[in-house]
């Protein structure tokens, strides 16, 4: 396009010299048929007019040319603006979908740990509860030997204590695991 319009400026240019250096030959007039009348009309001037005609309406053409061009561009870009917000749109839309899809399976994912932890927590609390209630027994079974070993040792200490106040008293004393040792109350009685 640039070569062309520097071509075309060169030509004028040329024609346009050409024209000045042969003005007085371009503005004699000369005898012209035109077929139904004979003019005199200087020749020249009557080409250089048609020239410039055809010049004109060459430009003319280009120019209508260059206005259906930029129309041509114009729509082009019209429908590259609304395919534009049309991708733009199905792209929202698109992020939108992944959006909700991802928080769906957030809530989904969010839900099922809740149901786990639930879950852990309930075999959690029964394993304390069992945790607990044998505790509670050994803790039973623990007090109910205290407390039998503490009757032993009471009575125990109860039969050192007799043993030493007879001991004390001067009376002989029997014990249980040996062989029985005469009571002088025994052998007053018997």
């Amino acid at each position: 396009m640039r070569a062309r319009g520097i071509l075309l400026t060169v030509l004028v240019l040329v024609f346009v010299l050409f024209a000045a250096v042969n003005w007085t030959a371009l503005t004699t007039p000369v005898p012209v048929e035109l077929l139904v009348a004979q003019l005199e009309v200087p020749l020249g001037a009557a080409l250089a007019a048609v020239t410039i005609g055809l010049a004109v309406i060459f430009f003319a053409g280009a120019l209508f040319d260059r206005s259906a061009q930029l129309t041509e561009i114009r729509r082009l870009e019209v429908q590259l603006e609304k395919a534009r917000a049309e991708l733009d749109a199905r792209r929202s839309r698109e992020i939108g979908e992944v959006k909700d899809a991802v928080h769906a399976w957030g809530a989904s994912l969010e839900k099922r740990l809740d149901e786990r932890v639930a879950a852990a927590e309930t075999s959690l609390r029964s394993a304390l509860s069992e945790v607990d209630e044998r505790e509670a027994r050994r803790f039973t079974s623990l007090e109910g030997r205290v407390v039998t070993v503490r009757n032993e040792l009471a009575a125990d200490v109860g039969e050192a204590e007799d043993t030493l106040k007879r001991l004390l008293d001067g009376r002989p004393v029997a014990l249980e695991d040996g062989p029985a040792a005469s009571d002088p109350d025994d052998a007053a009685r018997g």
